[in-house]
């Protein structure tokens, strides 16, 4: 018999904690340890991965893993033992968990295959070995946490229906009232939450993609900072030092938020232009991913036509085929 919330004791309960929990340990650990050996010239020098493209995916987990870890973190705060648990909370933290696994797995099988190519063999040595024996035991943990986390979810699911809310944004509005309740001025951060639910929630909703571009453009700007301040980034420099990581953290907000159903939007339908939208923040970072392997590209300007050229390319494509399948659908119907 399937039931919309999860009793107080029911044993699927503990084991999705405890992949939650591991999920977590695996993901700050993993994150904190690949900014160490990144931001350590001793231990960056002698990575075979330390060139792009197999670098994108290093570089880009410093700011999807920390998204990842808080989300998955303040909304874990809600399972709260002594409480009936709703069925759509539980199996949405278990689906954050699983992307944040994933996109460990992803930079790990990058630097496999760096090491597997003998790239920068000549830099090798005892701190290659230790790097490569920390990959061995974080691989072996992501993926244990990962059939874990599958276990979890399909018993989960086994005995639950999940309804359509709450959602992400509704259980972030619920968090906020209950810290408001505990705290000593709580007046203050309940006022916040308030206007937070009734001002900016339904705009969310009915604007998501204009949302996840702001959050984009907000986690990018820190990076882009430190290049201009550490590094004295010129101007076409400090674009493409903006535009790269805000493409790629838009094109994993829409697409994560739409298989974690971060929001529920207002849309009946998906906007035909978002599909290419995203399409152009994926195909060009992928583009420039691959920027050593075109040395005509490499001055500040061949970099930037190499990521916005990407970026039209797909979507031009992502065009052709959208419109190549709405002139079949007709003759399909006929």
């Amino acid at each position: 018999m399937t039931q919309a919330a999860l009793p107080v004791g029911a044993p699927e309960r503990r084991r999705a904690g405890t992949a939650v929990f591991a999920t977590l340990a695996l993901t700050m650990a993993f994150g904190a340890v690949t900014w160490w050996s990144k931001e350590t010239p001793a231990l960056d020098l002698t990575q075979p991965w330390q060139d792009d493209p197999y670098d994108v995916l290093v570089s880009l987990d410093f700011a999807v893993l920390p998204f990842l870890v808080v989300m998955i973190g303040w909304r874990a705060l809600l399972c709260r033992r002594y409480s009936v648990l709703p069925a759509r909370r539980l199996i949405d933290v278990l689906k954050a968990c699983s992307v944040a696994v994933g996109v460990c797995l992803t930079t790990e099988v990058g630097e496999w295959v760096a090491v597997a190519l003998g790239l920068h063999r000549r830099q090798w040595g005892p701190l290659t070995g230790a790097q490569v024996a920390v990959l061995i035991g974080f691989t072996a943990a992501a993926v244990g946490v990962g059939l874990l986390l599958a276990t979890a979810s399909r018993r989960v699911r086994r005995i639950t229906v999940a309804a359509t809310a709450p959602d992400w944004l509704a259980d972030l509005v619920t968090l906020g009232l209950l810290v408001a309740r505990r705290w000593t001025r709580g007046g203050a951060i309940r006022s916040a939450v308030s206007a937070f639910d009734t001002r900016l929630s339904g705009p969310i909703r009915r604007h998501p993609a204009a949302a996840a571009g702001l959050l984009a453009a907000a986690l990018a700007l820190p990076f882009t900072a430190a290049k201009i301040v550490l590094e004295g980034y010129p101007p076409l420099l400090v674009l493409l030092s903006f535009a790269l990581p805000a493409a790629v953290l838009f094109a994993f907000v829409m697409l994560a938020g739409w298989s974690l159903r971060l929001v529920a939007p207002s849309w009946s339908r998906v906007p035909g232009w978002l599909p290419v939208l995203v399409a152009a923040c994926v195909t060009g970072p992928a583009a420039f991913a691959f920027h050593d392997s075109f040395p005509a590209f490499q001055t500040q300007l061949g970099l930037n036509l190499l990521l916005f050229g990407g970026g039209f390319a797909g979507a031009a494509l992502t065009v052709v085929v959208r419109l190549l399948a709405g002139a079949a659908r007709p003759s399909v119907q006929r």
